[in-house]
């Protein structure tokens, strides 16, 4: 107990010289803070939605055969969800629901799922791909209505700008791009406005790397394409754009290099990044509770964001020496 004024008196001297005379220093950007969160608040928009409550909807997810998509699809049926599983590969979908219909009587769904094959960068215009899209809608619980659409299929490439072929460029951004543009647009009238749309980008759709020209202008395009959507006809419409960090699936290691041939070489900073059933988990939980914009990332990369705006010609120099370590991503002779 004789330690008490001590302890007493070492407080005050710490109010005194430290918290009186720098508190407005904190006060001020705090209140900033405080006040840009308000006015986001008050903002009309998805976030006075009620929270998504994905019991005995239909949820339709592409790029759903490994990965990502793969632990989306585990996340959505476990809370109730009829899933509609789309990818290119078929052994690995049906694969896919048979492992989900395992769980049925540890989740309690009573819902089927089901999958059909889409290549995204295949799918043509508008008529060559409207039997698909009226096949996936009638999978639908009601036969009519898509409650979420999960834009997740993608690849990635390495190699410098000047290497890359147009052809690998051409063929990311149609997987990437064009195919979620194309799919989107046929499927909106089928989403309801209490429904959402969830599109699963990268950091690399606000700061570009070096060696990933192809990559990063395909996430780039979909940020663009997705905020233009949000400000026009229906701006209640929930859409998620996920900015993820690294997510541990072996995607680098299918990544396209310069000429067009997977790289068969895994990225090591993906070995040490979110595991696909937590950034699954953590996906979600954002839908649910109305978010339109998440990034998934560690600080590092944050601030990367940031930096990209107040002071780039740093971002730039410091990516540049980056990519003189990167050789993986450059043209092998």
């Amino acid at each position: 107990m004789s330690s008490l004024p001590a302890v007493s008196e070492a407080l005050v001297k710490f109010q005194n010289k430290v918290l009186i005379p720098y508190w407005p220093y904190a006060a001020v950007p705090a209140a900033v803070v405080g006040t840009l969160k308000l006015i986001e608040w008050l903002a009309p928009g998805p976030g006075h939605n009620d929270r998504l409550n994905l019991q005995d909807k239909t949820v339709l997810i592409s790029g759903a055969s490994s990965g990502l998509g793969r632990a989306l699809a585990f996340e959505f049926y476990k809370r109730g969800a009829k899933v509609i599983v789309v990818a290119r590969s078929l052994d690995k979908l049906a694969q896919l629901c048979a492992d989900l219909e395992a769980t049925k009587s540890e989740c309690g769904n009573p819902h089927e799922p089901v999958y059909r094959y889409i290549d995204l960068s295949e799918l043509g215009d508008e008529a060559a791909a409207q039997r698909q899209v009226d096949d996936l809608v009638s999978l639908a619980i009601d036969g009519k209505t898509i409650d979420v659409l999960v834009n997740n299929a993608g690849m990635s490439m390495r190699g410098s700008c000047t290497d890359t072929s147009m052809k690998v460029q051409r063929q990311v951004m149609e997987c990437n791009y064009f195919g979620h543009v194309l799919l989107t647009k046929m499927l909106l009238d089928h989403i309801p406005d209490n429904g959402a749309i969830l599109v699963t980008s990268s950091l690399q759709g606000k700061v570009a790397l070096p060696y990933r020209s192809a990559y990063s202008a395909s996430k780039h395009a979909l940020q663009a394409f997705f905020d233009s959507l949000r400000c026009e006809d229906r701006p209640n419409l929930q859409i998620l754009t996920v900015s993820a960090g690294y997510i541990n699936t072996g995607f680098g290691s299918r990544a396209l290099n310069a000429d067009g041939h997977p790289t068969g070489i895994e990225d090591p900073n993906q070995k040490q990044g979110y595991s696909a059933e937590d950034a699954a988990y953590r996906i979600v939980n954002r839908l649910v509770r109305r978010d339109t914009e998440y990034v998934m990332a560690s600080f590092t990369h944050r601030l990367a964001i940031a930096l990209r705006y107040f002071t780039p010609n740093l971002l730039f120099w410091m990516l540049h020496k980056r990519g003189q370590s990167d050789t993986h991503g450059k043209k092998q002779s």
